[in-house]
């Protein structure tokens, strides 16, 4: 399509600056435009925006706008591109919230897991520090550096059958302590 001679006049008018030349173009496409990019966005605030912003570019680059088709072919053309790259934006800009927003979610329940944890490892510290002190000795030999009722006995000289008990007197003492709390709690004891 050619540009006509009225599309030439009004041009011509608008590179010299004659805002009427942009109000004529503007009355006579606007609500147009406006529809047509309602196929695209369903936004109809959004859709005036673009559209605003495209007579607002057209009137900041009249000297050196260049159309060599008609002007409702160029402001189709143009309010098309704007509206898939507000698309194509919009779009990244979802991915981006969603990842802060799932990112937010983990920090969040990673922040609340690793409290939990250290509230747990203080109950279960609290509850071993309560032990009688030989009690407590042989428990943390046993738990804390791993070793076996044999080396436990060796290492303070006594029998392996006293390790086993004062093993099985802290876990009795430990389960009375941790009852009221998290049932983890157990899970977790046998670890240490």
């Amino acid at each position: 399509m050619h540009t006509s001679i009225n599309d030439k006049f009004l041009l011509q008018k608008l590179k010299q600056g004659d805002v009427s030349a942009l109000e004529h173009i503007f009355d006579s496409y606007y609500t147009d435009i406006c529809r047509y990019l309602l196929l695209y966005i369903n936004n109809i605030m959004v859709v005036e925006g673009i559209v605003q912003e495209l007579f607002i570019y057209i009137w900041e680059k009249r000297e050196q706008l260049h159309i060599h088709t008609s002007i409702e072919s160029y402001l189709y053309n143009a309010s098309k591109y704007k509206a898939l790259n507000y698309l194509r934006n919009e779009k990244k800009q979802k991915e981006i919230r969603e990842k802060v927003t799932k990112q937010q979610a983990i920090s969040a329940n990673l922040s609340e897991e690793i409290i939990e944890a250290e509230e747990l490892k203080q109950i279960i510290e609290d509850a071993i520090n309560l032990l009688p002190d030989r009690c407590q000795e042989i428990f943390r030999l046993s738990r804390e550096d791993n070793l076996s009722n044999k080396e436990i006995a060796s290492l303070l000289n006594i029998s392996v059958k006293t390790v086993e008990n004062q093993i099985g007197t802290a876990l009795k003492k430990l389960r009375i302590y941790l009852r009221p709390y998290h049932p983890s709690v157990f899970a977790a004891l046998l670890t240490i």
